[in-house]
């Protein structure tokens, strides 16, 4: 009888430490941070992107403008946008199934990727693209149904490619 109510005891702690894991994980999030991509526009004008993500791997484009001057624009919770991914690295990396999990402050995984109207996990067959310096980039539409800090894993053919954190704001 000791033995079963020790194990008792011992599940029921287990099962919170892991249950206050996730919220820690999640309270824990911080925004990525951004960086500056140098770009040429079309009127010839010398200006960079605003990037959020890793320099060198993944970012997601958040603003433009002169060089020195790029504001930021902001997510908004159920406003959709028209996003650009930008990635660097091997062919067999960045190819492929383009897959976008957004993860909530609560830990809920959504999907956050939009075809037409729907929302959808994944855009099939993304191929290499080359633009601005970036090995591919992929555009993208995206909504998120909530404020707050979101995790986004990004996956090309079911493999984690990198994450990445974004601070939605209410509308």
């Amino acid at each position: 009888m000791r033995t079963k109510m020790i194990m008792l005891i011992s599940v029921l702690f287990l099962m919170t430490l892991v249950g206050c894991n996730n919220i820690d994980e999640n309270e824990n999030r911080e925004v990525s941070p951004t960086f500056s991509l140098p770009v040429t526009f079309g009127d010839g004008t010398k200006g960079e992107f605003l990037l959020i993500g890793e320099e060198g791997k993944i970012g997601l484009l958040v603003g433009s403008g002169k060089t020195g001057e790029a504001v930021e624009e902001k997510f908004i919770a159920n406003k959709v946008n028209k996003h650009m991914w930008y990635f660097w690295g091997e062919k067999d990396s960045i190819s492929g199934d383009f897959k976008v999990v957004g993860i909530d402050k609560e830990g809920k995984e959504h999907p956050v990727l939009l075809s037409g109207n729907d929302k959808v996990w994944q855009y099939s067959n993304a191929s290499i693209s080359p633009n601005d310096g970036a090995d591919s980039h992929i555009p993208s539409n995206m909504v998120f149904p909530t404020s707050g800090l979101w995790k986004l894993e990004i996956y090309f053919n079911d493999k984690i490619f990198g994450e990445l954190v974004i601070n939605v704001e209410e509308s």
